[in-house]
């Protein structure tokens, strides 16, 4: 049987309404021939019992006479009547005394005598039954009975249900003209509805849009499709732009983790590796294996640094680091079938955690110090010869302080020479050197401000704010500072300064300070014509982006631009002169409104004012909504105004909180990634195409002084800190052959070895670099990444034991190779 709930929309429209009319014109049709038929046995009752009548009243005589022969004359004459089967005249003991039979007829048929008080008149499904008395002077002397055939009424039946059935089909037929011809008004849109919605479910394009050609509720909720689809398109979007990022950020991480040096190992909170990096591979020998925590140490041959014992599985860094502990720098013993010599190596631990701080797995960091090992059993050995070569060192020595006395005389032509004041100062502030331009700035030769103390030349107002600002960066140890403030000059002449104060120091205590001071007295006077011009712009506001209100001190709102029309929904002749606490804000903050309203008042203070700050307001509708809300006061012939900007920021809160679930997981990815780089031994660098950092660790840092700035990109370039040299150090390397630059180039560059020169402190350092590029989707180099290591003071200890070992040869005889 066919489920009504399957059918189509459309279907199921006509189906109703062909339904309709045909209920509708069966009982009309049904009434019409009950009516119809009723009416026609009414009409026969009462020409039945007339005849009866009429026969009766002439067979009174007959009956009264027992003239049998004129009662059946007169019953004869009832042939006339073609549907009169029988008819008999009974007396008034019931017996028949003339009786008539229509030809063809029961002649034999008897009438069953009815009760006097019983209907004179009965309906069967084939006859109809008439009794009429015959009386005499009121009394009752005999009875008419006849039958009546109802052919008549059966061809009455038959002609009013075929006229039935013919307007029944001929109503359901126009019904049927009538839906096909409506339904496109209703079904239609609805269909394309349909169409649409299956569209999008398979094709998953939001960019797909219903057209609207009406105002009835099937548009409505074509225009809220469109209107969420476009939402959920912006939100795909943002998503899709999270996504991205991530990958990119999974993309620089693996690459990161497959160039580093150190081995890098991680497990879930299980106890399951799913990170083992290559260099894991070199360091412990054996690769990644899927086998329990208590099989890790005898497996992988994880042994305490006598070399002896196994460590047991509590013990082990990353099983530590899997119940909550750190472990730094942690020495083991690695020796198993593939490293059968072994090797020393230092290990540190670190627990990953998500955002709720509940452990989901551990990360550990290897370093092999085989070769560090070796070389501190030969520095052992080397220790006596060190002695002797203190006094060549001391020699070198006071070499190097010459080279410094000759630095600091450039040093001080130059500073003697520059246009900015330049002067030193003990810890307390007071002057211990001052270049010549102290005269120009000040009026005060070096000799009259050598020794004063250095309060004594800030203006009288600002010593205080002067002295609280350096004794924070004393108390704070703040390397370096920037400060304005205005000086007396000797002529007593106001001027302003821009000082930058460096702190001065021995070990961890500060002995002075280094400063260097501008004159800024233009610019000041500058930025206080700015200051004023902006004053006025505060009172221009009606073509401002952002909804604009004025209030006075009584909070009845003054002005209203047209952007707050737009945001609130009140007209300006509306909304002016309302109390704007009754007007726009929420229940909840209408008291502290009052009340800070009343206490800026009296007091002068507010401490929202100036202040940008998101909050809540209502509309016309009475919606509550979010906004950015900055209020600011001003005076108007000696009365307070207030100005507030508001911004509708409803919208932007919303796509705020669709962000979040795809941002939690890149800061996921972040915070392992900054786990991971700070805890490994070499200096990773990582840049874009354009050369800027993006990512530095603070190995990266020590070894070469460069990192990321947090604030503004910083663009690495070695030329501009370092001179570069080959490994024999006198040959210039050229910085375009440097492994990141090559890497830029789409080149990957293993171990160089390089001399790098800091071009201020001449102290040079001995890596090894090595750069990987790192490639998108399309083949095009998107970034760079270096490894760097320093090894100064291995090169060193290679020095030291290539000429002990020519020591020793030649007191044991050996000849030298060299000539």
């Amino acid at each position: 049987m066919m489920n009504l709930r399957n059918i189509s929309i459309k279907n199921k429209l006509v189906l109703m309404q062909v339904f309709t009319s045909a209920f509708v014109l069966g009982l009309c049709i049904t009434a019409f021939v009950l009516i119809d038929i009723q009416g026609f046995k009414d009409r026969k009752v009462i020409s039945s019992i007339a005849i009866a009548q009429v026969v009766g009243f002439n067979n009174v005589s007959a009956l009264e006479f027992l003239d049998n022969a004129a009662a059946n004359k007169i019953l004869s004459e009832l042939n006339v009547q073609n549907d009169i089967l029988n008819a008999n005249i009974l007396d008034k003991k019931g017996n028949v005394f003339a009786s008539y039979t229509k030809p063809g007829s029961d002649p034999n048929y008897r009438f069953s005598v009815p009760a006097m008080n019983e209907k004179s008149s009965h309906f069967t499904n084939e006859n109809l039954f008439v009794y009429s008395k015959i009386k005499k002077d009121n009394k009752t002397i005999g009875l008419v009975c006849i039958r009546f055939e109802l052919s008549e009424l059966n061809k009455i039946k038959m002609d009013v249900l075929r006229l039935g059935v013919v307007l029944l089909v001929v109503g359901i037929g126009l019904a049927f003209l009538i839906a096909m011809i409506i339904k496109k008004y209703i079904s239609k849109p609805l269909l394309n509805l349909v169409t649409v919605i299956q569209q999008i479910k398979d094709t998953s394009d939001y960019t797909t849009r219903m057209t609207v050609e009406g105002k009835d509720e099937i548009s409505i909720l074509s225009i809220g499709l469109n209107d969420m689809l476009s939402t959920i398109e912006k939100r795909d979007n943002e998503v899709a732009q999270s996504k991205e990022q991530l990958n990119e950020q999974n993309t620089l991480l693996q690459s990161v983790i497959q160039n580093m040096g150190d081995g890098l190992v991680v497990a879930d909170e299980n106890g399951k590796f799913i990170i083992w990096n290559p260099a894991s591979e070199k360091i412990i020998g054996i690769g990644l294996l899927d086998i329990p925590e208590e099989k890790w140490a005898d497996t992988y041959g994880i042994l305490w640094p006598d070399t002896k014992a196994v460590l047991a599985t509590d013990d082990l860094p990353i099983v530590k680091a899997l119940h909550g502990e750190e472990v730094d720098d942690m020495e083991i013993f690695v020796q198993n079938y593939k490293k059968t010599e072994g090797n020393f190596v230092v290990i540190s631990a670190r627990p990953l955690k998500d955002s709720a701080g509940k452990i989901t797995g551990a990360v550990a960091v290897f370093h092999d110090i085989t070769e560090r090992k070796n070389t501190e059993t030969e520095i052992k050995k080397l220790n006596e010869e060190l002695e002797q070569k203190v006094t060549e060192r001391t020699a070198q020595l006071a070499e190097a302080i010459e080279t410094l006395r000759k630095s600091e005389e450039k040093y001080r032509e130059i500073v003697e020479n520059i246009s900015d004041v330049v002067h030193t100062s003990d810890y307390k502030g007071y002057f211990t050197y001052i270049n010549p331009a102290c005269k120009k700035l000040t009026g005060y030769t070096q000799n009259e401000i050598i020794g004063k103390q250095f309060s004594e030349l800030v203006a009288p107002e600002w010593r205080d704010r002067v002295a609280e600002f350096y004794l924070n960066q004393f108390k704070h140890k703040i390397d370096e500072t920037l400060f304005s403030f205005p000086i007396i000059t000797k002529n007593r002449e106001q001027k302003w300064v821009e000082q930058t104060v460096m702190q001065l120091r021995e070990g961890n205590r500060i002995t002075g300070h280094k400063s260097i001071m501008r004159d800024i007295t233009e610019r000041k006077a500058a930025e206080q014509k700015l200051k004023e011009s902006e004053g006025q712009l505060q009172t221009i506001f009606n073509e401002a982006p952002d909804a604009l209100i004025v209030i006075n001190d009584e909070g009845i709102i003054m002005r209203w631009n047209p952007q707050a029309e737009k945001i609130f929904g009140w007209t300006i002749i509306e909304a002016l002169g309302k109390r704007m606490h009754e007007l726009i804000m929420p229940e909840q903050h209408r008291e502290n409104h009052l009340k800070g309203l009343q206490h800026f008042i009296d007091t002068g203070e507010g401490p929202i004012l100036n202040k940008t700050f998101e909050t809540t307001a209502l509309n016309k509708q009475n919606v509550e909504f979010d906004i950015e809300l900055t209020v600011s006061p001003a005076t108007i012939l000696g009365k307070y105004i207030f100005i507030a900007f508001i911004k509708d920021i409803s919208l932007r809160k919303k796509m705020e909180n669709e962000k979040k679930e795809a941002d939690k997981l890149m800061q996921l990815n972040e915070l392992k990634l900054k786990l991971i780089l700070e805890n490994i031994g070499e200096g990773i660098i990582v840049t874009d195409s354009q050369k800027r950092i993006v990512l530095s660790n603070h190995m990266a840092e020590e070894i070469i002084g460069i990192k990321q700035d947090s604030t503004m990109p910083t663009t690495l370039d070695w030329s501009t800190k370092y001179d570069l040299y080959y490994p024999d150090e006198q040959t210039v390397f050229p910085a375009q052959n440097l492994p990141l630059e090559k890497a830029l180039k789409g080149e990957s560059t293993d171990d160089v070895e390089i001399i790098i020169e800091d071009s201020e402190t001449k102290t040079r350092k001995r890596v090894i670099i090595s750069g990987r590029p790192i490639i998108d989707e399309n083949n095009y180099v998107i970034a760079a990444v270096a490894n760097i290591k320093d090894i100064t003071s291995y090169k060193e200890l290679e020095v030291a034991l290539e000429e002990s070992e020519q020591k020793y040869r030649k007191l044991i005889g050996f000849k030298s190779d060299k000539k």
